[in-house]
């Protein structure tokens, strides 16, 4: 190898090097400014919100307890002073809500005059009509869903499907309406006496669990305290 090769050498390693380190910064560069639009969605656009009472079981608030520990069941409700629920976030962009599904977790409220969000389940999407299969006396062996007519599968175990009041009445939902429902359907007020729900009261979908929280309810009002976060879990 002559001398001029020898020379071209160190050139075309600092070249090498020189382009490593432009992609380099180009690659820092771009998560630098991802990581800064997830924070900025996340702190826009994603809320914190609790669950209160049973109506969701055991979908949520299943590990929930009173101020003794003792684990709360189904029946439960809202449990009084002192006790742990599940603590989550909720998407409030409009987006999300432009494109919730059927079976989807939204927190709404029923009336504008609502002083507190529900947490129910979407059964039923604007345009459609919604009714259910009822059988015996109202009370036992129903629960199963005709959306339009057809019979439509649902996310839930049958036990806590059946078992509860369903009324005769067939909801034809306007454009702006949702039916929901709570999972926990023998414990929970929702469309089946509420009626459906206009879509601007909807405040978010539900996107996962990501902790516990105590709340203290004084009579009047409920406070949160004691957030102890743990590794998000989706809500399905």
């Amino acid at each position: 190898m002559d001398k001029s090769e020898e020379n071209k050498k160190p050139i075309k390693n600092r070249k090498r090097f020189i382009k490593i380190l432009n992609i380099a910064i180009i690659v820092v560069a771009v998560l630098v400014l991802a990581l800064e639009g997830v924070l900025y969605y996340q702190r826009s656009y994603l809320t914190p919100f609790w669950v209160n009472g049973q109506s969701m079981y055991p979908t949520l608030n299943y590990n929930a307890t009173d101020a003794n520990g003792n684990k709360l069941d189904e029946t439960s409700g809202n449990a009084g002073v002192d006790y742990t629920v599940d603590y989550g976030v909720m998407d409030t962009h409009k987006k999300a809500i432009n494109k919730i599904k059927r079976f989807d977790i939204i927190v709404t409220k029923y009336a504008s005059t609502d002083t507190k969000n529900k947490i129910k389940r979407v059964l039923g999407l604007p345009g459609e009509t919604v009714e259910f299969v009822v059988t015996g006396n109202g009370n036992e062996n129903n629960g199963n869903l005709l959306i339009n007519g057809e019979l439509v599968d649902q996310p839930i175990s049958s036990e806590f499907i059946t078992h509860a009041n369903y009324p005769t009445t067939k909801w034809e939902l306007g454009a702006d309406e949702y039916f929901v429902c709570g999972d926990n359907r023998a414990h929970s007020s929702d469309s089946r006496n509420e009626g459906p729900v206009k879509k601007e009261l909807i405040t978010g979908k539900v996107v996962a669990i990501c902790g516990t929280a105590k709340v203290y309810y004084d009579g009047q009002h409920f406070d949160i305290k004691n957030i102890h976060y743990t590794w998000p879990k989706k809500v399905k």
